[in-house]
């Protein structure tokens, strides 16, 4: 039998909490040099898109909150790329 999952529709969001976005920054801090190489990209180009970065990110994510289809998890990952930022001086 397997676990039954919450289902959200396309496009439903969520709320994060200051726990939950501090726990998953903490989870990207595991991965070695990664929150580093967030911060050079925002200091530099500030794309992701396609970059090894972006690829652990979006799996860290997912394993943190499987729940969560792909909107939620972005709206968590701006919630964290808005805490490096400011972190930067680039807010």
């Amino acid at each position: 039998m397997h676990e039954e999952r919450p289902i959200m529709k396309i496009g439903e969001s969520r709320i994060w909490t200051e726990a939950e976005v501090q726990e998953a920054i903490a989870k990207i801090k595991e991965t070695s040099g990664l929150w580093e190489e967030m911060g050079n990209i925002e200091k530099t180009t500030a794309d992701f898109t396609d970059t090894e970065a972006e690829k652990v990110i979006w799996r860290t994510l997912a394993e943190l909150h499987p729940e969560c289809t792909l909107s939620p998890l972005v709206h968590l990952f701006l919630a964290i790329r808005n805490r490096q930022r400011a972190e930067l001086g680039l807010s």
